[in-house]
């Protein structure tokens, strides 16, 4: 916890980090054997290069390397109180005590060994634990001054914080770590069922039926339609039911006209804005001005920009198709004189038609946003 050290070197054997923190920290009751050891191992290590494991995903353990520590430090113990280095077993009998609760409370579970519940063993565990280290908190206080005493005795108060402090300061690192790798985990495992989800309901039901289609065009048309779906969907920008935005609305609009007159429209747009009365005024005209394209122009592919700034809606219908000229459109055809032109006119706008024969068509249509 200070520098790393016990917990690399477990890491390195293969063990619990709490085994080894508890060992270092009754053999520093035996004249700072403890301390001298972790400076040593300090000196003897070196920078981790290797991933860092999380507390969902923790690396497999050596029992059998556990229980040898264990054993050495007893020994050690057993040796210091032969060669009279001992604090007396006032000090050591309840950090014994308090350090194998620690080490039983903290260190994982076996479930996996045998055939027992994994909750039944966990929470026998957390009670032995918790059993040895009240019963060596208890020793110590009865020690300083009585548990009759206990409230009037300022170092048995300080005992017993001392010894919920041991008990909660791993806890609360251990578990806030555990609720973060769990909140991570449920979050890929939503996002992972949702992708796979979507990806079923669309990308798998259009490969189906582009399989099963011998006609090139309605293959095509189902690609263009699956991909203009799943890259909304991918950037976030589809929504069910009736289109409420004009976003929505032009690429509701691109979909159905493809549908409608098979070729490709391509639409890009930029802002969004929602539909109220200046944006259906704007809509209705950029539909007429897709739809003419569509039938007359007899290209295949219609180039669709609409910019919605902080004052008005711009949009742009650009095709290569045959093209024409306005001045030699009759009368009597209103598609564009008033679906358009003057549609946009009467709330406020202003529209450019530029055609070539030969060389394509480009409308540019701009109806000022409502201030309201």
């Amino acid at each position: 916890m200070i520098a790393g050290v016990a917990g690399g070197w477990a890491e390195h054997w293969q063990v619990e980090p709490t085994v080894v923190r508890a060992s270092l920290g009754v053999l520093t009751l035996v004249g700072g054997l403890g301390v001298a050891l972790y400076g040593a191992a300090a000196l003897l290590s070196s920078p981790n290069a290797g991933p860092v494991l999380s507390v969902s995903d923790p690396a497999p353990r050596n029992h059998r390397r556990e229980v040898a520590i264990a054993c050495v430090t007893a020994a050690v113990l057993l040796a210091a109180r032969a060669l009279d280095v001992w604090p007396g077993d006032a000090v050591m009998l309840p950090a014994v005590l308090v350090a194998a609760g620690l080490t039983v409370v903290w260190a994982p579970g076996r479930s996996k060994q045998h055939a027992f519940d994994p909750m039944v063993v966990r929470v026998f565990q957390v009670f032995a634990g918790v059993a040895l280290m009240l019963a060596g908190v208890i020793s110590m206080a009865n020690r300083t001054g009585g548990l009759s005493n206990v409230g009037a005795s300022a170092a048995a108060i300080a005992v017993v914080v001392g010894g919920i402090a041991i008990l909660a300061a791993p806890a609360l690192g251990r578990l806030l770590r555990a609720l973060d790798d769990e909140r991570a985990q449920r979050m890929r495992d939503d996002a992972r069922a949702e992708v796979a989800a979507h990806l079923h309901d669309s990308v798998l039901q259009s490969l189906v039926l582009i399989q099963r289609s011998d006609d090139s065009r309605k293959m095509a048309q189902l690609a263009r339609r699956q991909e203009r779906d799943l890259r909304a969907w991918l950037y976030g920008a589809r929504e069910m039911g009736e289109p409420t935005t004009l976003h929505m609305a032009i690429e509701a609009m691109a979909v159905e006209t493809e549908a409608d007159h098979d070729l490709r429209v391509e639409a890009v747009v930029v802002g969004d804005h929602p539909l109220d009365e200046q944006a259906r005024v704007f809509l209705g005209a950029m539909r007429e001005a897709i739809v003419n394209a569509a039938r007359h122009s007899g290209a295949a592919r219609v180039d669709v920009f609409v910019e919605a700034d902080s004052s008005e809606l711009v949009g742009y219908v650009r095709d290569t198709g045959c093209g024409f000229d306005p001045a030699s459109v009759p009368r009597d055809r209103r598609g564009i004189s008033e679906s358009i032109v003057g549609r946009v006119e009467r709330h406020g706008g202003t529209t450019s038609l530029t055609s070539r024969t030969g060389a394509g068509t480009e409308v540019e249509i701009r109806v000022p946003r409502d201030r309201r």
